[in-house]
């Protein structure tokens, strides 16, 4: 005989079992919700190889030129940025000394000149005498020689003459091209040697970028398409011409000097100034630039996974796409086959999916 209490008790329970059970149904019946996933929408662009390297604009030849003579300088008649034409004074060298040597040349010209003159009468005489053969032709042979050596002594003096008017004219520093000062690099009152560097100067006309090139892009910068975008013109590029690489690397970056001639440079271009070298290397077709994170593996090949659109307008599913990648750029994978403009791919979690799998394109919140 069961006991009400007993009964009621059994009752319970197995209520309580034909409950859980239809909650375990309902579970299983119901569809499992959608993964977020963070995607990038695939833009197609240009596959070629762009390297840009920082570039100062520099004259094509910048000299330092200083006198042919040693001596004091007295004055310095220019300052760095100083607009120049042929013959513009630059700096001046005390003419004192040479000037004691120019008049004592002249001195020793007329002396010389007078001997000459002595030299010709007495030439002439003999040659009276000889002809009436009152001397003798040893004598009259003498005489001549004397006479040439006269007028030899005569045309020394004066070509001295000549170096010293023009030592001269050199205490004078002339600028010889139109140009820039870029540099002064005497004083008045420095004593300075023959040839020594006194000023620098920038010839005006071409204008060249030059740049460091890594010892790896050396090789191929010849076949690369050059420009050049200042700073101070953002936007604006243009066309270079390769001039000349340094033949043996910078001892301490162990990069090559580059000068590229700017073909058709705008007015305000100004010396010194802060530029980009682009080089550019058309490969064909298109790539596309994505995350190192959205690369997964497909077998021993690379691949993405593809967002694909399913039947309903919320209904969108995971395609495992197998890709071919040209380079790595930084934290960038360069996609070159196996993408199509505008598709989305996931760039996070990729090892954590699966083919076919229910996924919602995550928002940021906010957006």
């Amino acid at each position: 005989m069961v006991r009400p209490k007993a009964r009621g008790l059994a009752t319970l329970v197995l209520l309580g079992t034909v409950a859980l059970s239809a909650c375990k149904e309902g579970q299983s019946a119901a569809a499992p919700e959608p993964r977020p996933v963070r995607v990038a929408t695939v833009k197609l662009e240009s596959s070629a190889d762009v390297v840009r390297y920082p570039a100062v604009i520099r004259p094509r030849i910048e000299a330092d030129v200083g006198f042919r003579v040693a001596g004091k300088v007295v004055a310095r008649l220019v300052e760095v940025g100083s607009r120049v034409e042929p013959g513009t004074p630059l700096a001046k060298l005390d003419p004192t000394d040479i000037q004691l040597q120019v008049r004592a040349s002249q001195a020793q010209l007329e002396s010389a000149k007078a001997d000459a003159a002595n030299a010709r009468s007495d030439h002439q005489r003999y040659a009276q005498l000889r002809q009436g053969e009152w001397t003798t032709k040893q004598e009259f042979d003498r005489r001549r020689t004397a006479l040439e050596k006269a007028e030899a002594k005569v045309h020394e003096i004066e070509a001295q003459l000549r170096v010293l008017n023009n030592s001269l004219q050199y205490t004078t520093l002339l600028a010889d091209a139109p140009g820039v000062v870029t540099g002064v690099l005497v004083e008045p009152g420095q004593v300075v040697a023959q040839g020594q560097p006194a000023v620098r100067v920038a010839k005006l006309g071409e204008v060249e970028a030059v740049a460091n090139i890594p010892e790896q892009q050396v090789a191929g910068l010849p076949q690369r398409a050059l420009s050049v975008e200042l700073w101070a013109q953002p936007g604006q590029s243009i066309r270079g011409v390769l001039r000349e690489v340094s033949p043996s690397a910078d001892p301490g970056t162990r990069t090559y000097q580059a000068r590229v001639t700017l073909a058709d440079p705008p007015p305000g271009v100004q010396l010194g100034m802060t530029a980009t070298l682009i080089t550019r290397q058309e490969r064909g077709g298109a790539i596309a630039r994505l995350p190192m994170s959205a690369v997964t593996q497909s077998g021993m090949a690379p691949a993405v996974w593809v967002v694909a659109p399913g039947g309903g307008s919320e209904d969108e599913r995971l395609e495992l796409r197998p890709i071919a990648v040209a380079a790595f750029a930084g934290d960038l994978a360069i996609v070159a086959e196996g993408l199509k403009e505008g598709e989305r791919v996931v760039t996070a979690g990729v090892h954590k999916l699966d083919a076919g799998q229910k996924v919602r394109v995550w928002a940021e919140p906010g957006q």
